[in-house]
């Protein structure tokens, strides 16, 4: 039997439930579902889930009868990414990937040698559209939640935050191997992420982010695009966390 159709759906309850607007057209039309079919909705927001059928119902929306919500069993890592604000739509793909990768937060940076700017008047609708984003990507990976999203914020005002316990790494070049600078860390502890934009961080962002008690760690020689450099660090993590905090001997 082939697996439900993932379709994300905000306030979850019980009983018959209409899909309206996008919901019900992506389900009708594009995936050509029909009375009888089984679905999984989930709420990213509560990271709840419930089993549904497609039924004919009044009117012109497409209907389905939802069985009792319950909590999604997929738990993202605890691990908050800050991400250099990247231009055209590399938000975007840091988002994406992010999600499917298990974070459980993502904030966009404004540094000094941030290429792309965001007036203040768009930034909301940009939040909104890094949040639609999130709910495919969770769509698709069979997450039950998205990340929380925020930004973008002055970096400066981000590291003058109290910082959390748990580990901070920041990656740089030429900076300890990534798989050393997590020996103190466990998965199950919080682990924050600082990723430079294009142009890489100014000195004085340098020693802010020192004195945050980001700890510098690279993932080898070669350079990678800001874009690449986080989601790459966030796939090893996984490998890490998978492995229970193990990782052999391995230097890179």
């Amino acid at each position: 039997m082939s697996r439900p159709l993932r379709v994300p759906y905000d306030s979850l309850a019980a009983g018959l439930c209409p899909l309206r607007g996008p919901t019900a057209r992506y389900v009708t039309r594009v995936q050509r579902r029909a009375p009888g079919d089984r679905l999984l909705l989930f709420d990213p927001q509560s990271g709840m889930e419930a089993e549904a059928v497609l039924v004919a119902g009044p009117g012109p929306d497409a209907w389905c009868q939802v069985e009792p919500p319950r909590p999604s069993g997929y738990r993202p890592l605890p691990i908050g990414l800050i991400q250099g604000l990247g231009k055209l739509d590399k938000p975007e793909e840091v988002i994406r990937a992010a999600t499917a990768l298990g974070a459980a937060a993502v904030t966009l940076a404004q540094s000094e040698r941030s290429v792309a700017r965001i007036a203040a008047e768009r930034a909301g609708s940009k939040l909104e559209r890094y949040r639609r984003v999130a709910v495919e990507a969770a769509r698709q990976c069979g997450r039950g939640d998205v990340p929380s999203l925020a930004g973008p914020a002055p970096l400066a005002e981000l590291l003058a935050e109290p910082a959390p316990a748990g580990l901070r790494l920041r990656l740089a070049p030429d900076a300890p191997p990534l798989f050393e600078a997590l020996q103190g860390w466990r998965p199950g502890e919080l682990l924050t992420l600082l990723v430079g934009p294009e142009g890489g961080f100014d000195e004085r962002e340098l020693d802010a982010a020192q004195a945050a008690g980001f700890l510098p760690a690279s993932l080898g020689s070669t350079t990678l695009r800001t874009e690449l450099a986080g989601v790459a660090t966030l796939g090893a993590l996984v490998a890490w966390a998978a492995a229970g905090g193990r990782a052999g001997n391995s230097t890179t």
